[in-house]
């Protein structure tokens, strides 16, 4: 049985702020719970309940120790994001399962953005052999600077949800976020897991 990481815990497992080839991340926050979590505008119901899902925003109770964290690449101007969340009794198993829900008929969407609508197409992608369970799929939308490509690896391991998110724009950016660095944090997850496992048997 997983064990829900606390958010000390949480932050311990994440990624080091010196990670990864010409790489630098920012240290890691734990998100704070501002009562009712921000709800997606996208139009199709589907491609809302399964992007609040990826982004640890869908209701559950308990509520999910969150932490959120930036990474940047050299000649790359948008960088990357990963969002840790860890959940009690079995909160990962049925948020994971609406990602995967949602993701087998959210193909299309609109939302309403400062200046234009934002209308994203969604693409899945093959699944990586990480975690427990798995899912990869590209955001893409029209923008003035060319193709704006967000693309999503969520990562389901015990108790903790793992969402890695890439954005490029115009095909002038890092495209992916760095498989290596996505498989160290899983790593690091399932061994926060296992010694919290151990302290409680």
């Amino acid at each position: 049985m997983s064990r829900t990481l606390t958010a000390e815990q949480l932050v311990a497992a994440a990624l080091p702020t010196e990670e990864g080839p010409d790489s630098y991340g920012h240290p890691v926050a734990v998100r704070e719970s501002r009562g009712k979590d921000r709800e997606s505008e996208a139009s199709d119901p589907a491609c809302a309940r399964m992007l609040e899902a990826a982004d640890a925003r869908r209701p559950s109770r308990p509520s999910p120790v969150v932490a959120d964290q930036t990474f940047n690449w050299k000649n790359d101007i948008n960088g990357g994001n990963s969002t840790l969340a860890s959940y009690g009794n079995s909160g990962a198993v049925a948020v994971f399962a609406e990602v995967r829900e949602g993701l087998s008929t959210c193909r299309y969407y609109e939302s309403p953005g400062p200046t234009t609508t934002y209308k994203g197409t969604v693409t899945v992608d093959p699944a990586p052999q990480l975690g427990d369970e798995a899912v990869q799929f590209e955001i893409t939308a029209p923008s003035e600077m060319g193709p704006h490509v967000t693309q999503y690896t969520v990562v389901r391991t015990g108790s903790v949800i793992a969402t890695f998110t890439k954005l490029s724009v115009g095909g002038h950016d890092v495209r992916a976020f760095p498989p290596a660095m996505i498989a160290q944090q899983i790593s690091l997850l399932q061994q926060a897991q296992s010694r919290v496992r151990l302290e409680t048997t």
